[in-house]
């Protein structure tokens, strides 16, 4: 599958206010705490998110711990192929030392809490980092490479029209790195 996502920055009241919508006009799918480690080295990765081909990354989202794949694709990055492969842990530590034996010796570890809903068809995440950071992301799934960028725009003249303020790639790029400074933090295995 091939997920399409827009994203915005969003302030404090500004989340509680999307989230009180999404509840009241919506479906709310749950709360989910996901603890993720970026890692970096493999072909594919850099530094800037907006030019990686490639996303590994070990999360555990409540118990459920996966090694997620995120490929490119399209042709302006905004959809990415996605494989999960499922682990029978309940916790990442088996992970940590698994890649740490395949040469990954560092990585960016990142927490997120998200509230899940289903508005208009549209897979809504609204996300609290540590330090209070907060944005949305709103998202849909296709098999067809040729519907991305139909999809995209769709997603961001919903989130308009919601008067969300969508980031531009670059804006996410920023907002991406704010989060490496402020929030994420590098760990070694």
């Amino acid at each position: 599958m091939i997920e399409v996502e827009v994203r915005g920055q969003l302030n404090k009241e500004g989340y509680e206010k999307l989230k009180d919508f999404l509840a009241k006009n919506g479906w709310f799918l749950g709360r989910k705490e996901r603890e993720m480690y970026l890692l970096r080295g493999h072909p594919g990765h850099s530094h800037d998110p907006m030019a990686r081909e490639m996303d590994i990354r070990l999360r555990n989202t409540d118990g459920e711990c996966e090694i997620m794949f995120k490929r490119k694709a399209g042709d302006k990055n905004i959809g990415r192929e996605e494989i999960s492969l499922k682990l029978k842990d309940k916790d990442l530590e088996v992970a940590k030392l698994a890649v740490k034996a395949l040469g990954y010796t560092s990585a960016i570890k990142m927490h997120r809490i998200m509230n899940q809903y289903t508005y208009d068809n549209i897979h809504w995440q609204v996300v609290k980092t540590p330090k209070d950071y907060f944005y949305f992301e709103a998202e849909q799934e296709t098999e067809n490479e040729g519907d991305v960028e139909k999809i995209h725009a769709a997603l961001a003249e919903k989130a308009g029209s919601l008067g969300l303020q969508v980031l531009t790639p670059e804006e996410t790029r920023d907002f991406l790195f704010l989060l490496d400074r402020e929030v994420n933090e590098e760990v070694v295995f």
